[in-house]
């Protein structure tokens, strides 16, 4: 994007200035002595091509800020690497509380949701400590009641509860 703007930079430089000069420089040098009828048709010949210039000028800037401004939302891969998965909906569910201690099917389908919302928790189908510090996490994030228990709030806001 710096070259754009240092293209534009310069263009716009070269139409407003260094052509305005060399214009007036080169009208003078061809009507020199001429009455002033031919100076002005003269300077008139050369402020039609100089505003092709600055019309070229004009838009190069208007393109640039285009390019350097317009918003792109296309996500970066490293930005979308960063972002948590959003989680699939399923068709499996809990039908009972889940607490600390317990272990099976339940345990490992509330771990697989809760690592779907993005919450740091190993899929091993046991309720530990690292299962309840996620579920409350997630339950804070919810606005939920914080207990560690995995009761049908927090289920059916995970979209796994059946019951």
């Amino acid at each position: 994007m710096e070259w754009v703007i240092a293209l534009t930079i310069v263009l716009v430089l070269y139409a407003f200035v260094v052509r305005r000069r060399r214009r007036d420089a080169l009208a003078n040098n061809v009507a020199h002595g001429a009455a002033g009828g031919a100076r002005r048709t003269t300077n008139a010949y050369f402020r039609r091509r100089d505003r092709l210039w600055m019309v070229a000028a004009v838009i190069a800037v208007i393109i640039a800020f285009w390019l350097v401004f317009s918003d792109d939302d296309t996500p970066t891969p490293a930005s979308a690497a960063t972002e948590p998965a959003e989680a699939a909906p399923t068709t499996e569910s809990i039908s009972s509380p889940v607490a600390v201690g317990d272990q099976g099917a339940d345990v490992t389908l509330l771990q697989e949701r809760l690592a779907a919302e993005g919450l740091p928790v190993t899929v091993d189908g046991v309720y530990g400590q690292e299962t309840a510090d996620a579920v409350m996490a997630f339950q804070e994030q919810e606005q939920l009641t914080v207990d560690g228990v995995v009761g049908s709030d927090t289920a059916e806001a995970l979209g796994i509860w059946s019951g």
